[in-house]
């Protein structure tokens, strides 16, 4: 490994200029070229707020060769940045990126590199954007049709001379626009050959004619939000061209994103988080044969889902999603495929969305898809998705077992696990005589709750009627017609309709603070975890708002045990009571994605860090878990937290909770 190296000018190679920007810590060098101008201090906000070990070189092609040759084609200009890097970097891995025309002139050193056998790790494209007659005929047209609106709109607020002039020179220039869609005809728009060499038309000049080629590697593209400059979506034009593409979306457009400092903040965490994925020390979760393939099966919309979904996408696996319309997954760019969930043929959309993604493992995001994939498993005739169902929940003959809360907690303690008891009650009779054997405060619980609902602490013997009656029976109907209008769950109407009665489970009460294990697992093997105080819950026995990272071996080895027992795949939480002493009792299992999972995904927490979990409401923690490298997510999480805040909402909300939670 190389010492860390001062800033400052390199001897220049033939017709490019390379520039140290950055000195690193290690020997990892980073290659970036400029944009049209080549100008390397164009990079300097970007640089300067890396905050990895990579020493960065600015490499930027010159007007001309040694010979005065104008360097006006992506071959030449590539071959000079190839040689340019080797003088500095004789053997891979190689890491390159660059911003606009540089990005192009990136891609093309990258094809050369391997080409010759040498090794690229990393690719990035800031903003790229090839020649527009390259580009898809739908994708051409559209932004055709959209420039075209733009510049009518513009027109017609202009005075009518200088509007009629106007129409005659853009009229023109759509109409070589139109022409120059044949490829094999000489370029209209193609730079004029200057009497004195300059980047900025050299740099016009190889763009017109270069068409890229699939690149065999992985390409990281960092497109700017807005396409008001070219009107259309920089990813559209990238599809395709290479084996792997993964999108990133950054604040601003083409000709800001690296001018304002905020923006070039966003594609350094970008590129430094990226960067951190290749090294051999990342703590994160990486893809592994049995889980590189994921597919979240979610019939809620809850916003975890796609937190997790965007951390999966950033570190190399191949996600895709069957999920119900307006999900919060929409946003999430790099899914290898979306699938609508249909609330009146669950099973066969999702059975469609598994045969045709065909992922390595299914991840449901709730308990009731939990259910609906049981579901599938025992109805399908497709021997792979039957496969690839028991996969993914475990050994097929401990499902019952999981769904109930009380044979979990059996199993767990047969497993060596500290638990409290717990109970199947069938009749308010048999509460009472449990009650009077383990004393009060007691726990009620109904088996396929979440989120709180169905837990009744009941502290006296005078509320026990009540909490049973409240418990056994099925939804109110407010209380199923409001979650069957606003949540779109129809699961309580329906079993209100039925007279379904849910199963309730005795607890023993355990004073202590509440704790969380979260974990990620193959085939009972847990492949990371993370052991999480909680600080504050969004509502009584609700999911946590803030956490605290801990060490908790006990908690950690009782994980491992239950995810064993089971034979779990893919991410699962454990809720856990921490007693006075520090002793650890093990309370249910969520065979589930939880709102906790991403962290496993995005590398090493540190101990004794609290964490208030994102979208964060009014929650106060040392680190908000904010999706920096995810702006729409981060968008979508402020206008949730604005939703929640709202006067009226709040009104709803204590109306709602005066009609259907039963008090004690």
């Amino acid at each position: 490994m190389s010492a860390p190296v001062a800033a400052g000018p390199v001897r220049p190679p033939d017709g490019v200029r390379l520039h140290r920007l950055r000195s690193g810590r290690t020997g990892e060098n980073l290659f970036l070229v400029p944009g049209l101008a080549g100008e390397p201090a164009e990079l300097d906000d970007l640089v300067a707020a890396f905050t990895g070990p990579q020493t960065v070189y600015a490499v930027a092609p010159l007007a001309a060769d040694a010979e005065q040759r104008p360097l006006d084609s992506m071959d030449r200009v590539a071959e000079l940045i190839v040689q340019a890097i080797r003088q500095i970097q004789p053997t891979g891995p190689y890491r390159l990126g660059g911003y606009s025309f540089g990005g192009l002139a990136a891609l093309e050193a990258a094809q050369q590199l391997s080409a010759a056998g040498a090794e690229v790790e990393t690719l990035f494209l800031i903003d790229a954007l090839f020649d527009e007659r390259y580009w898809p005929r739908g994708t051409w047209l559209r932004a055709l049709v959209r420039r075209t609106g733009w510049q009518l709109v513009r027109i017609v607020r202009l005075p009518p001379l200088q509007a009629a002039g106007e129409i005659r020179r853009r009229g023109g220039r759509l109409l070589q626009r139109v022409r120059r869609r044949r490829t094999d005809a000489p370029d209209p728009l193609r730079p004029a050959e200057a009497a004195v060499a300059d980047t900025t038309a050299n740099a016009l000049a190889a763009i017109s004619g270069y068409r890229p080629r699939f690149y065999d590697g992985a390409i990281t593209l960092i497109a700017s939000s807005s396409d008001r400059h070219f009107g259309c979506d920089t990813a559209q034009l990238w599809t395709g061209y290479a084996d792997r593409l993964d999108v990133q979306r950054i604040a601003g457009d083409h000709l800001t994103v690296m001018q304002q400092p905020a923006s070039a903040a966003a594609i350094a965490g970008v590129i430094d988080h990226r960067l951190a994925l290749s090294r051999p020390d990342w703590a994160g979760l990486r893809p592994v044969p049995g889980f590189a393939r994921p597919m979240i099966v979610t019939t809620m919309r809850w916003f975890s889902a796609a937190r997790l979904g965007h951390a999966l996408v950033e570190s190399g696996f191949s996600v895709s999603a069957c999920r119900p319309a307006a999900h919060p997954l929409n946003v999430v760019d790099g899914l290898a495929g979306d699938h609508r969930l249909r609330r009146l043929r669950r099973l066969a959309s999702l059975e469609t969305a598994i045969r045709q993604s065909r992922p390595d493992v299914v991840l449901p995001d709730d308990e009731r898809a939990w259910a609906l994939l049981r579901r599938l498993h025992a109805r399908t005739t497709d021997p792979e998705t039957a496969k690839l169902i028991a996969h993914s929940l475990g050994h097929a003959d401990a499902w019952p077992l999981i769904a109930s809360r009380a044979a979990m907690v059996h199993e767990a303690q047969a497993a060596g696990v500290a638990v409290p008891e717990t109970e199947v009650i069938g009749t308010a009779e048999a509460m009472n005589a449990w009650a009077a054997r383990q004393g009060e405060p007691i726990v009620l619980k109904t088996d396929g709750s979440w989120g709180g609902r169905g837990v009744a602490v009941v502290r006296t013997a005078a509320h026990l009627p009540y909490a049973w009656r409240a418990l056994s029976r099925p939804p109110t109907f407010p209380r199923a017609i409001k979650r069957a209008v606003v949540n779109r769950e129809v699961d309580g109407l329906v079993a209100r309709i039925l007279r379904t009665r849910p199963v309730v489970n005795a607890q023993q009460f355990v004073e202590g603070r509440e704790a969380i294990v979260t974990a990620a697992s193959l085939a009972g093997e847990v492949r990371a975890l993370v052991s999480l105080e909680v600080d504050r819950a969004s509502e009584a026995r609700g999911p946590a708002a803030v956490v605290r990272v801990i060490d908790h071996p006990d908690m950690a080895d009782a994980a491992r045990r239950v995810v064993e027992r089971f034979g779990l795949s893919g991410f699962c939480g454990l809720d856990f009571i921490i007693g006075p002493t520090g002793e650890a009792r093990l309370l249910e299992l969520n065979p589930r994605v939880t709102p906790t999972c991403h962290l496993l995904v995005e590398g090493e927490q540190y101990r004794g860090h609290s964490i208030a979990l994102f979208p964060p409401g009014t929650a106060v923690a040392d680190v908000v878990d904010v999706p920096a490298r995810a702006g729409a997510l981060i968008r979508l999480g402020d206008e949730i937290t604005a939703r929640q805040r709202r006067a009226l909402r709040r009104m709803g909300r204590r109306l709602t909770e005066r009609l259907t939670v039963p008090r004690y």
